[in-house]
């Protein structure tokens, strides 16, 4: 009896667009490399295309077009059929090098040019994370999105002085432990450890065992488990002196910034805390047939490595696909979901 589904050697797929029209014809002779590099932290994603150009006839785009990127795969057994939306990009930087002559074109995900990087001075009272998030996206022609888990958290007072809306905003994000950047035209703000997304629904949760790796590794650092917890000091203008809040265990890691009042000192020590535990444990892991769905974010279940591996449940920090010669691949880091 014949087999009803024979193997298929998988076969990579990628789409590139260029304002609209579609340059994957163009590209796909002359295509070296192709590597998009996704983070959860306050960096924009990255997309680098290494062309060939021996010929000298090839046109990069201007600077300042958009890039529209999908990967994935066109065919294959025991691969994900089909392209990914990755996203736009806006192309910032060419390089030309050789011999052999060869046309680098690096794209990030947010545009960080303009009003948002421009130092302002300005102050919010009694107001609430989404509201200031709504603002800045407004002030720079960006789409808010605060999770709903923290939109309506109260601001008693928060001072951007002489701070462009970008610092401004990061530094709102390591206070609430929070990822703050644009990606998409959009001003993210949202829990690191969440489990829903900006529209309150679940996080996608993927499955990776070792025998779909070609590489793994796992650490956990000392140093930051001896921290149980976390200090943060705050001014106290009508006593004319400092105050400190603990909160967490008998050995605190003390917080060197000083905040304006108590809620917002004890905001950042419960921040601390929540990236302690997270920041515990960390893994490597290589996909050789890469899957461009494992996004930053992204809960990860871990099965055939070893007990206390398996047994914790993890979470994507950042990935990088890399498409070339040897078809689509995927590196991602994972830490443990607090």
């Amino acid at each position: 009896m014949s087999d009803p589904s024979p193997y298929a050697q998988p076969r990579a797929a990628w789409r590139v667009t260029l304002d609209g029209a579609d340059l994957t014809a163009t590209l796909a002779p002359r295509l070296i490399s192709l590597r998009l590099t996704e983070k959860s932290g306050e960096e924009a994603d990255a997309l680098e295309i290494v062309v060939q150009d021996t010929d000298a006839q090839f046109l990069p785009p201007r600077q300042g077009a958009t890039l529209s990127l999908a990967l994935g795969w066109s065919r294959g057994t025991g691969v994900p059929l089909g392209l990914v939306n990755k996203g736009t990009f806006t192309v910032d930087e060419l390089t030309w090098s050789g011999p052999p002559d060869r046309v680098t074109i690096t794209a990030h995900s947010a545009n960080f040019k303009g009003s948002f990087r421009t130092r302002k001075t300005r102050s919010w009272h009694a107001t609430t994370l989404g509201q200031i998030v709504e603002q800045i996206a407004a002030d720079n022609a960006l789409t808010p999105a605060c999770h709903p888990d923290l939109a309506g958290q109260i601001v008693p007072s928060a001072e951007q002085h002489n701070k462009s809306d970008m610092q401004f905003i990061r530094d709102l994000g390591r206070q609430f432990d929070a990822l703050a950047t644009v990606k998409a035209g959009t001003l993210l703000f949202a829990p690191r450890g969440t489990t829903t997304s900006i529209s309150n629904r679940p996080l996608p949760t993927h499955t990776i065992t070792r025998q779909q790796c070609s590489t793994a590794s796992w650490r956990r650092a000392a140093r930051e488990k001896a921290h149980d917890g976390a200090q943060a000091q705050w001014h106290d203008q009508q006593a004319g002196r400092r105050k400190t809040v603990s909160t967490g265990g008998t050995n605190p890691r003390r917080l060197k910034r000083i905040y304006p009042n108590e809620p917002a000192a004890r905001a950042a020590a419960q921040a601390e805390i929540t990236r302690l535990a997270r920041a515990s444990a960390t893994m490597e892991v290589t996909l050789p047939y890469g899957d461009p769905a494992a996004t930053p974010g992204t809960r990860i279940t871990l099965s055939g490595f070893r007990p206390h591996i398996d047994k914790g449940v993890w979470k994507v920090t950042a990935s990088t696909h890399d498409h070339g010669p040897n078809g689509l691949t995927t590196r991602l880091s994972l830490e443990t979901a607090a």
